[in-house]
């Protein structure tokens, strides 16, 4: 019998155009396209090494109310920053350390998407 194991989370963000957004998550944050479909594309899949990202058009019941967020622990976040802060009008929160108490870390910031979903991304920090 094979062990119950999770493998990867990939959130998924509704999104008014996603040919904007495929473009936003390719020159914000380095993702590359994994998979399309239609024309013009109605839904989409992001992936930058094991993380994807899921871009849909919204589906007969409209865009939900709230935007999405999700958060991304990657290994050099500084580089990371570098490239997203190259675009200013996405950055949600500029890079910093943030505690989260009990000792949990991270260097991090966020970035929203021209439909408002935020993106966290941090790197996490030594225990204090």
């Amino acid at each position: 019998m094979v062990a119950l194991r999770f493998n990867h989370i990939a959130p998924h963000f509704f999104s008014s155009d996603v040919a904007r957004s495929k473009e936003f998550y390719e020159g914000v944050l380095g993702f590359s396209l994994d998979y399309s479909n239609g024309e013009p594309p109605s839904y989409i899949v992001m992936r930058r090494d094991d993380v994807y990202l899921h871009l849909s058009c919204p589906g007969p019941y409209g865009v939900p109310k709230n935007a999405g967020a999700a958060f991304v622990a990657v290994a050099g976040v500084e580089s990371l920053w570098e490239q997203a802060s190259a675009w200013p009008k996405c950055i949600a929160d500029p890079l910093k350390d943030a505690d989260y108490g009990g000792g949990v870390r991270f260097k991090a910031f966020a970035v929203q998407d021209p439909d408002g979903n935020l993106l966290r991304i941090g790197e996490p920090l030594p225990y204090r």
